[in-house]
């Protein structure tokens, strides 16, 4: 029973949808900016790399974030296509044209294979390449969009207004905000196969562009550093990491493997990498989170809900710092944690001694993919009007996971830089310096933990 109301009535709060920015304090109860979270007007536009999946790039708090320009798709083909460029910018020919890149980067060095990659995409990248190799198209189709369209808005949606469809004199407000509305976005979306490269291609095209800050919101694969500890177990001749591996691993993928997860530390060096932690209870985390450490500027983010205590799919035991998101029901030996709101919730074989207390219903609210894809689908079969609205529930989505607290995470780093409360020039290991300094202690179950807090405060909304 919750506050005196019966189990399984499905009675359940309110709440803002921007709990998770006034949680954080970047905005205060009524959505004002809050002291110095605000970007500065001089300087160049904070670049946030966002290797996920692809962006819904039309959508109306995001039409204005994403650098089209910039956005790169290394789903399609092995040295990444360009979906947007030559639309942009009235190109018939198909070129390229020039990008400025930060070309004399060193995080290839003593990696033999991926010094060779980054000099075929440096290559790859100059004015008179094609925008799309071979005439390939980029896979970038509102089908493939729902997860980078949520991601991209925590992190940097802008507040607009657009036009009913029914009438387009008159407008409707779309006051949904990210935590930095004013740095730019670049997608750069990538698949989910067990093939190194293309993550190789993702984060030197990150570093190429100079990115002020990377974001993963999602696991590798590498079929060795996913479950680490399965190296050191043999069952006969072989480790238990190769005979579970879903893919045979040849010795040249082997090392590209491990020239990847090098390069992850090497870019995070320049610039902080921003990587969930996973949500299936991973105690170390999930690769490459894994791989933060002290030394490096990779930020492993878990998650906390509305209440305060740790998610209940988050149990990473050492995140860098953990971030607002959703929750989840858990039924284990090591914990009861249900939703006793939820309409079949029964009471038979539930502990008495449980904590279902400490589940909160609030999501992380965020933008989807207007119209029938995504995870909110429009009730319309037919394409989205141009430029005007007829419904917005397909607009938003609820959402949660690491990979919200990870998208807060980058968004807040982003913020950092915006407000000239941290440089352009400083490093990783500086800007993830900043950012444990401008986080608050809160306790969980498990220990204490880091938050953002930009006034120095977590204010969790959800009453217990």
């Amino acid at each position: 029973m919750t506050n005196g109301i019966g189990t399984g009535r499905e009675v359940y709060s309110d709440y803002d949808a921007l709990w998770h920015l006034v949680c954080m304090g970047v905005i205060d109860g009524d959505h004002a900016a809050a002291s110095g979270a605000t970007a500065v007007a001089k300087g160049a536009t904070t670049r946030v790399a966002m290797i996920d999946t692809s962006v819904a790039v039309d959508h109306p708090n995001l039409a204005v974030a994403i650098n089209r320009d910039l956005a790169f798709d290394v789903f399609s083909t092995r040295l990444g296509a360009f979906p947007y460029r030559t639309a942009q910018n009235g190109d018939t020919t198909g070129l390229l044209g020039a990008i400025e890149i930060n070309g004399s980067t060193q995080v290839a060095e003593d990696l033999p294979e991926v010094a060779k990659i980054l000099a075929e995409l440096i290559d790859r990248l100059s004015a008179s390449e094609q925008t799309r190799i071979d005439g390939i198209s980029p896979a970038v189709m509102p089908e493939f969009s729902g997860h980078g369209t949520a991601i991209a808005g925590l992190i940097g949606a802008r507040p607009t207004t657009q036009p009913l469809s029914v009438d387009t004199s008159k407008t409707i407000p779309l006051p949904y905000r990210g935590v930095d509305p004013d740095c730019e976005i670049v997608p750069i979306s990538t698949n989910f196969d067990l093939d190194p490269e293309v993550l190789i291609v993702a984060f030197l095209y990150a570093e190429l562009i100079d990115a002020d800050v990377v974001v993963l919101p999602r696991i590798i694969p590498d079929p060795d550093r996913t479950t680490p500890e399965l190296r050191h177990t043999k069952v006969g001749e072989k480790t238990l990491d190769t005979l579970v591996s879903p893919d045979t691993q040849t010795d040249y993928h082997k090392t590209l493997w491990a020239e990847l997860a090098q390069l992850i530390i090497n870019v995070s060096m320049n610039r902080p990498v921003v990587c969930a932690g996973g949500n299936a209870n991973e105690r170390d985390g999930i690769y490459p989170a894994n791989l933060a450490n002290d030394g490096n500027g990779i930020i492993a983010v878990g998650a906390v809900n509305a209440k305060g205590y740790r998610s209940g799919f988050s149990a990473m035991s050492n995140p860098t710092v953990v971030a607002p998101s959703n929750d989840s029901e858990v039924f284990d030996v090591g914990e009861v944690r249900l939703d006793d709101q939820r309409h079949d919730y029964s009471p038979k074989g539930v502990p008495s001694k449980n904590e279902n207390y400490k589940f909160s219903h609030f999501d992380v609210i965020s933008t989807d993919v207007p119209g029938v894809y995504g995870y909110s689908r429009s009730p319309f079969r037919s394409s989205e009007p141009d430029l005007s609205v007829r419904e917005f529930g397909s607009y938003y989505c609820r959402f949660g996971g690491t990979s919200a607290s990870s998208a807060l995470v980058a968004g807040y780093l982003a913020l950092g830089q915006s407000s000239g409360a941290v440089g352009k020039s400083a490093d990783g290991l500086e800007k993830k310096a900043w950012l444990l300094s401008r986080c608050a202690t809160v306790t969980l179950d498990d220990g204490e933990f880091l938050c953002p807090a930009w006034g120095g405060e977590v204010v969790f909304p959800h009453e217990a």
